[in-house]
């Protein structure tokens, strides 16, 4: 009796992860039906622990199992197979998008070289010191800080005084922002683009060798069971920066904490969309959050960049005592080199799929930005 009851239980559990992943299909923002984009590599794990576990018991009780092993092993190979197609991108395996600068550019020496670092503090984080301790020595060009309050503000101003071009928005509602920067910053717009209390930085800097880049720091409102959150904000605001950027013909980066996995639907239509780059497609998952359980850690903090740049590195820092780990890119201005990247394609239903999301937006109340107002002369998709 409990080697069936336990057999049916984790037959169940596989039937389970199916349906969950089935879900991932669904355009629906609802919060719980996009968690199921989160978990591929984790539901690959648990499909084979829970086969193994299935194969093992009946052996050692030396029992007959209920059903057979065959019926696990064709599922968690479904399983494997479904979820590794979306994952396998970012893994070495895979051709690298962006492609690599053909050799090394000492930082600082190369005056078309930029390093940047993107990190979420945390804004309940107090391990003030550890964070400048890290970025001081990763030395970035520019640094994007997510979640700053007024404490964090005051407590890293030795920090702030190294940057003598700054732009420092803090909020007590986990969305404050700054973007610090040693390269001059020509001008710059903090915008609201889906809701009135989520900033994103617009600014445009100066190379060391005069050429002018465009960098723009986003962090938009999770999809989250606590507060009710679905993903419309999210999607509508990755959403409408690449409809933004389609057009743009300036060297351009856009990074931040994006709540978001690279393999989701919405960040792909962004790169469709925007015809940027993903630096992480054939070169690793760079998992920042949770920085605290190993065993729950997803790719959430992103930096992509227009076909103008090459990759020199990317990597993940060390943990700063927030959740999110920070990341750290160098990149090279080479546009003559444009051509070389794997931009993706856009697909014949992508704009369908933009005009949903930014009309989900548009009809949400309680999403009341500048680029999904209500008013078509002022919104950016009109």
């Amino acid at each position: 009796m409990f080697l069936t009851i336990l057999g049916y239980l984790l037959l169940g559990t596989l039937i389970a992860l199916v349906c969950g992943s089935l879900l991932s299909l669904s355009s629906s923002p609802h919060w719980f039906i996009r968690g199921w984009d989160f978990p591929r590599v984790q539901i690959i794990v648990i499909a084979w622990s829970v086969t193994a576990v299935y194969a093992l018991v009946p052996y050692a009780m030396g029992d007959p199992a209920p059903v057979s092993e065959w019926v696990f092993v064709l599922i968690a190979t479904g399983l494997t197979v479904w979820h590794g197609c979306r994952i396998i991108p970012y893994t070495p395996v895979f051709p690298q998008q962006a492609k690599p600068t053909a050799r090394k550019h000492r930082h600082r020496e190369d005056p078309a070289t930029l390093r940047m670092v993107v990190s979420n503090v945390e804004m309940e984080n107090d391990h003030y010191d550890r964070w400048v301790e890290v970025v001081t020595e990763a030395d970035p060009d520019v640094l994007i800080a997510l979640e700053p309050d007024k404490d964090w503000i005051d407590s890293i101003s030795p920090l702030l005084e190294q940057y003598p071009h700054r732009i420092v928005r803090p909020q007590d509602n986990w969305y404050g922002m700054m973007l610090l920067s040693r390269l001059p910053i020509l001008r710059h717009r903090v915008r609201f683009l889906v809701q009135d209390d989520i900033p994103s930085i617009d600014a445009h800097l100066k190379l060391d060798d005069g050429r002018e880049v465009r960098v723009i720091a986003v962090h938009p409102r999770p999809p989250e069971p606590i507060r009710g959150n679905d993903a419309t904000a999210r999607d509508a605001e990755l959403t409408l920066w690449g409809q933004e950027l389609v057009d743009e013909t300036e060297p351009t980066i856009i990074g931040g904490d994006l709540n978001d996995v690279a393999w989701s639907a919405t960040t792909r239509l962004f790169l469709r969309t925007s015809g940027m780059l993903d630096p992480r497609r054939g070169r690793g998952f760079f998992n920042t959050f949770h920085a605290d359980h190993w065993y729950c850690r997803y790719p959430l903090d992103h930096i992509f960049h227009s076909p103008h740049f090459t990759v020199t590195t990317i990597q993940r820092l060390p943990h700063i005592g927030s959740d999110h780990f920070p990341m750290l890119i160098d990149l090279r201005l080479e546009p003559e080199k444009q051509n070389e990247h794997e931009v993706l394609e856009e697909k014949p239903d992508d704009q369908a799929e933009v005009d949903l999301r930014i009309e989900r937006a548009r009809e949400d109340e309680e999403i009341n930005g500048e680029a999904v107002s209500r008013d078509p002369e002022h919104a950016i998709r009109d």
